[in-house]
């Protein structure tokens, strides 16, 4: 008989094989494997208690915390979505992906209590507020606690009762082409089969120490949540980001090995005090997002002491794609070819089948020049966009994913991505569409047109510009239509950098042509 494949047997492993060996540190919080196992149990059972339909969104707005990983083991068992919260969105964001997703229940941390009690007045489905470390006194639109209502339900283990392993898990939201908020249906056996890549491809086993420092809103870090419990590892939790405090930790709890973008890496390679620290447990970091140039990856590992692997993947493929392991083949080549190889997008990960096409669908040259696009297929690719057919069926053409980003792919297989064919910014390992800021433009009554682009920028990678005509007669000043955005964008979307223009360089068909402007305008000044 088979048995479908789903996380809540990652968990099962883990506690039959390691019940005694602490698994998470949450600040003072320390839970063995088997209190983590009752807790999911508790989690799993109080969200049935709450009536939520089967398959029904919960949602979660919290930092990196022991909560994050209750939730993402217990709707496994409960066969309920988990939907995770960035906790940098705007208020019409929330109010858009919880009234778009259905969800039912919220669970919040009370820092965030002041967006929720505003956002809730215009959500329309949820019925179920439970705040984390914080009081809920005089307010009658919060539920409970998040610990009173887990802690009324039993700890006894949940039937395994999954027949369909195609049943939807979690749903990410990610920044969608029309300006709004795509919900990714990841599946219970796209997240166990990523698991299992993982494992491989980074070779996890009951000694590797994670340090959760990438938020867990995003499935760049959430998939070592599955991946390490699989093999019995440990899960420290780190709720800001903090230099000094994340040197000391790798360095006190013997943190082997971590997930970061390229900007909190320079920013821990910048702070003044890092040799003052003891980091020589750390094995390895996976770098993704974006990528590094060789020189700043070997700034990396001389200071950190550890390798430096590249991965690339997307959300709706959960996520893993490519990992910049050095083949063994070429090993005997000089430091700079390997650091040159070493940095780039990357070579398949096990499981995965990735081609690199042309617009004609067919595989380009593998001579690093050539460039298409990367197309994939695995158990790894999303179920598809919720409540959104026509898209998914574009994205998705005979069981391939297509992602959008172009690449190259030189003579040893290793994949280089040079442009994206969508139009998303990454600034500091967030994506950003430029159309979702370019529609907060529009709305601007002084506007006629506008194009937002990225600019390079040495802190975050990438960072937006807005190049903006104005109707005749009215005046405008950068400020004035930066403020204007803050109003109505999450702080990390809204343009860093705005001119101004009388016309616009188009195509024979009318559209601005934006690889003109960032030859022209792609500059931060």
């Amino acid at each position: 008989m088979q048995v479908p494949m789903t996380p809540a047997r990652i968990l099962e492993r883990a506690v039959k094989l390691y019940p005694e060996k602490e698994a998470i540190i949450d600040g003072d919080i320390r839970l063995t494997y088997r209190e983590f196992y009752a807790r999911v149990n508790r989690t799993s059972r109080a969200i049935e208690g709450l009536g939520i339909s089967r398959g029904g969104r919960v949602a979660i707005l919290d930092y990196n915390s022991h909560r994050y990983m209750e939730a993402y083991f217990g709707m496994a068992l409960a066969r309920r979505v988990l939907l995770p919260l960035n906790t940098r969105l705007s208020h019409d964001e929330y109010v858009y992906i919880l009234n778009n997703s259905g969800a039912e229940a919220v669970i919040f941390h009370a820092d965030f209590r002041p967006i929720v009690d505003t956002i809730r007045k215009r959500v329309t489905t949820v019925k179920h507020y439970y705040i984390a470390e914080g009081s809920h006194d005089n307010d009658n639109w919060i539920s409970g606690s998040y610990e009173t209502l887990i802690n009324t339900a039993s700890p006894d283990p949940v039937p395994f009762n999954l027949k369909d392993e195609n049943e939807t898990l979690n749903l990410y939201y990610t920044s969608g082409t029309t300006g709004k908020p795509k919900g990714v249906m990841l599946t219970h056996r796209n997240i166990y089969a990523n698991a299992l890549t993982t494992i491989i491809s980074f070779q996890l086993t009951d000694t590797t120490c994670w340090y959760h420092i990438a938020p867990l809103f995003h499935i760049a870090d959430a998939f070592f949540i599955w991946s390490v419990t699989y093999q019995g590892g440990r899960h420290i939790l780190q709720r800001s980001f903090d230099t000094k405090t994340i040197l000391k930790t790798i360095q006190d709890k013997g943190i082997t090995s971590t997930v970061m973008v390229p900007t909190m890496i320079n920013f821990l390679l910048d702070e003044p005090e890092i040799d003052r620290y003891d980091l020589s447990s750390l094995e390895w970091v996976m770098v993704g997002g974006s990528p590094m140039s060789p020189a700043n990856a070997k700034r990396m590992m001389e200071k950190f002491g550890c390798r430096y692997i590249s991965g690339y993947g997307l959300t709706e493929t959960t996520p893993l794609l490519t990992v910049g392991n050095i083949k063994d083949t070429l090993a005997a080549e000089s430091e700079n070819k390997r650091m040159t190889y070493l940095t780039r997008t990357g070579i398949d990960a096990i499981g995965v089948d990735i081609r690199v096409v042309d617009e004609s669908g067919n595989d380009i040259p593998r001579d690093g020049t050539a460039v298409g696009e990367i197309i994939v297929r695995g158990d790894n690719v999303m179920k598809g966009y919720w409540n959104l057919p026509e898209e998914t069926a574009q994205a998705i053409k005979d069981d391939y994913f297509y992602t959008g980003d172009l690449a190259t792919v030189d003579p040893e297989g290793y994949v280089l991505i040079v442009d994206r064919s969508k139009d998303v910014i990454i600034s500091g390992g967030e994506n950003i569409t430029s159309v979702e800021i370019e529609n907060a433009i529009y709305t601007n009554p002084k506007v006629l047109e506008c194009a937002v682009i990225p600019v390079p920028d040495e802190k975050w990678g990438e960072v937006t510009k807005a190049v903006v005509s104005l109707k005749k007669g009215v005046h405008m000043t950068d400020r004035e239509l930066v403020d204007y955005c803050r109003d109505r964008l999450a702080h990390f979307k809204v343009p860093r950098y705005v001119d101004f223009v009388s016309d616009f360089p188009r195509t024979g068909s009318g559209k601005i042509r934006k690889t003109e402007l960032r030859k022209t305008h792609g500059i931060a000044a």
